[in-house]
């Protein structure tokens, strides 16, 4: 776990001071302007959702086949430019294909919304979006196949700090609506640039296309591929971002923005396994093909106790103090209808987080076609979840709607990869972490703090931290959290004895 454990707690460090300005714009000022915050949240998972489709897959070939390109002194056969031209094939398809997912928008998902017209006025804007969206993803996954996902992870950043720093234009009445849309486009366009520079620096920026490389196997095998992956994706974009567009449909614009609020501060939770998982996975893909399946389940074994013990430390965390929390945001009346919200966005993120790699083993495995069935199990699930528990328990019933699907998913998964690898994550760390949790989530409610919610807060977060984080490092529930703290205890003495 050497280079995932330090390029993980590299991408963790960066990714939580992302968390902190995300959680500061959620708290402070998106609360502010839920119908506008709303709509971005639309025109990015719409957008994400469209990419899906028409990137062709091609953004997990950029870790899937690159171990059978890899070749600096031949630019890698052109893998670069073979992804870089699918991509571009998929947006000509995608422009091609603009009135039909119109009509499938905005004449049959959105036709009842309350905000239609608003969602109207703003769709072709997903144009530029989708352009944006299918390059940035393509060199992001190709990057990580060098072990670099800090610097991708500062133009998430970027984006985090702008987009709040517009709202707060437009709460200022120094831009309307049309320049806060422009404005986000204009982050994304920084963004591909910096891509393009970022990869430039690495040397690895290579257009040229090597068509002789790929032959009859490679391409029979990359044909294959191609179809699953484009499935796979769409897949995932219906299963875990439908949520937000159901609301939207079902309800309003304004309910869609404090979901996504919600969202927001549950996806705090799952922030370290965007780090782990992007650079195990090109480690993994790696084991798969010289067939170390005991690599990969220590790996799987390792990531999945990190994750959940992070995991719960930050759930209980949010969970300890979420009344005090809302108390301080602005429109805390109206943002109190998503507590419980947070409450099963939370446990599907934990339940998330204990399975931890499942689908990249599945995705890099000689039986990735099970992800799809998978996927559309999911997919079929939380649309079908969202139309029971929406109408009865309205916003809250999207994120039970979730969870639901999202449990049942992972379980499939488990299931699978116990039967055909004999490999699962679970250890008797994990049935420490969760008692562990347990006891501090009984300690939340039996210790009661009566001040100022900000003192509350923390409070809460220093009695959690020392109790959860001292019996961790007490019980070696986790090896690799030990060897880090060990890590940074012996750099801080030497930087003592410097001084």
């Amino acid at each position: 776990m050497g280079v995932i454990q330090r390029q993980g707690l590299k991408h963790t460090i960066v990714s939580y001071f992302g968390v902190l300005i995300g959680l500061f714009s959620t708290i402070f000022i998106y609360p502010r302007v839920p119908e506008l915050y709303g709509l971005f949240r639309v025109i990015i998972d719409a957008t994400m959702l469209i990419v899906s489709f028409f990137s062709l897959g091609l953004s997990t070939h950029a870790v899937k086949f690159f171990p059978k390109f890899k070749n600096l002194k031949t630019g890698h056969h052109g893998f670069l430019g073979f992804l870089l031209i699918g991509s571009s094939i998929g947006f000509i398809i995608f422009l091609v294909c603009l009135p039909l997912i119109r009509f499938l928008f905005l004449d049959i998902l959105l036709s009842k919304s309350e905000s239609i017209k608003l969602l109207t006025e703003y769709f072709y804007y997903l144009v530029p979006m989708v352009f944006l969206f299918i390059f940035n993803a393509i060199f992001y996954k190709y990057v990580s196949n060098f072990n670099r996902v800090v610097v991708p992870n500062i133009f998430e950043i970027f984006i985090k700090i702008t987009v709040p720093f517009l709202a707060l234009l437009f709460l200022g009445n120094y831009i309307n609506t049309q320049f806060f849309v422009l404005g986000v486009i204009l982050n994304y366009v920084i963004v591909f640039i910096g891509f393009l520079i970022y990869t430039k620096s690495l040397g690895q920026l290579f257009f040229h296309l090597n068509l002789k490389f790929i032959k009859p196997p490679l391409r029979k095998e990359i044909q294959k591929f191609s179809l699953f992956g484009l499935l796979n994706a769409l897949g995932g974009q219906l299963a875990f971002k439908i949520d937000t567009l159901m609301v939207a449909a079902m309800i309003d614009i304004t309910s869609t923005g404090i979901y996504a609020i919600a969202l927001v501060i549950t996806e705090v939770i799952s922030k370290p396994a965007k780090g782990i998982i992007a650079i195990s996975s090109p480690i993994i893909s790696s084991s798969w093909e010289s067939n170390d399946l005991e690599h990969i389940k220590l790996i799987y074994q390792k990531s999945s106790t990190v994750l959940l013990v992070v995991g719960w430390l930050v759930f209980l965390g949010i969970w300890g103090s979420i009344h005090d929390l809302i108390e301080i945001m602005p429109n805390s009346e109206m943002i109190k209808t998503g507590v419980n919200v947070i409450l099963f966005l939370g446990l599907a993120k934990i339940v998330d987080l204990a399975t931890s790699l499942n689908t990249d083993i599945i995705g890099f495995s000689k039986k990735y076609q099970f992800n799809f069935y998978a996927l559309l199990i999911l997919s079929v699930l939380n649309i079908v979840f969202n139309l029971y528990f929406i109408p009865i328990y309205g916003l809250v019933g999207t994120a039970i709607a979730t969870f639901c699907s999202l449990t049942l998913f992972n379980v499939v998964k488990l299931i699978f990869i116990w039967f055909n690898f004999k490999i699962q994550p679970f250890t008797l760390a994990t049935v420490k972490t969760l008692l562990l949790a347990g006891l501090c989530w009984s300690m939340i409610y039996f210790v009661p703090f009566n001040f100022h919610p900000f003192v509350n807060i923390m409070l809460r977060s220093i009695l959690l931290t020392i109790v959860f984080g001292s019996l961790t490092l007490y019980f070696e529930i986790s090896p690799d959290i030990n060897g880090v703290v060990k890590s940074g205890l012996k750099k801080l003495k030497k930087i003592t004895r410097n001084k």
